[in-house]
């Protein structure tokens, strides 16, 4: 059984090191990208496929999506309706009590930390150095990035994304789709599809 990446770009190749630092390497086959420029060059010495290729892979092959776009919830949904389940990567580095329950699809990179009763949902990345307090639910597609620190009991709802080094503070909820700018400090509440930004973070943009 074999691993394809979804995403050659940065975050794909970061994924490849979660991989390659945990002693799973040979699991990698290689990486799957849209519109793939130029099929069967290697990054960082695994092949690249083009995503019309998924239908040629077995149907026991495992997928990962380390895309940090919109794109990977709709990738994610076309490679499911055809029977692909998904991988879990998560970096020997991590610290993580027995009461935390990490879901399919989700990327924990190196450094990060979470404590206790913390739930994460499908395909969300958590990327560097986050750390995750007491009693927090992350949903599906939640995308952390680099630094985020998240106090206790903080529901993150799906699809939300957090900038770089963002401070979610205890009993906040993010709301599905929303986006926390890099460096925000949140201390209310964020509702749906609303961008927050600043110290405290205050809505810039409500949803489309």
């Amino acid at each position: 059984m074999s691993t394809w990446i979804i995403g050659a770009g940065g975050f794909g190749r970061e994924t490849l090191n979660v991989y390659r630092d945990g002693g799973r390497d040979r699991e990698v086959a290689g990486f799957l990208e849209e519109q793939c420029a130029e099929p069967g060059r290697l990054v960082n010495g695994k092949p690249v496929r083009d995503w019309s290729s998924l239908d040629a892979l077995p149907r026991d092959t495992l997928l990962i999506a380390a895309i940090g776009s919109a794109a990977r919830g709709r990738l994610i949904d076309e490679a499911a309706n055809r029977g692909f389940r998904f991988d879990t990567a998560i970096h020997p580095s991590v610290n993580r009590s027995a009461w935390v329950r990490i879901a399919e699809g989700t990327i924990v990179c190196a450094n990060c930390i979470l404590t206790t009763q913390v739930e994460v949902g499908p395909h969300a990345i958590l990327n560097l150095a986050c750390t995750i307090g007491h009693d927090v639910k992350i949903g599906r597609l939640v995308t952390l990035s680099p630094g985020v620190h998240v106090s206790g009991r903080v529901t993150i709802e799906d699809a939300a994304f957090v900038g770089t080094g963002a401070v979610i503070i205890e009993r906040v909820t993010i709301g599905a789709g929303a986006v926390i700018g890099a460096g925000a400090v949140v201390t209310k509440d964020v509702p749906p599809g609303v961008t927050a930004v600043g110290v405290p973070a205050r809505p810039v943009r409500g949803p489309a």
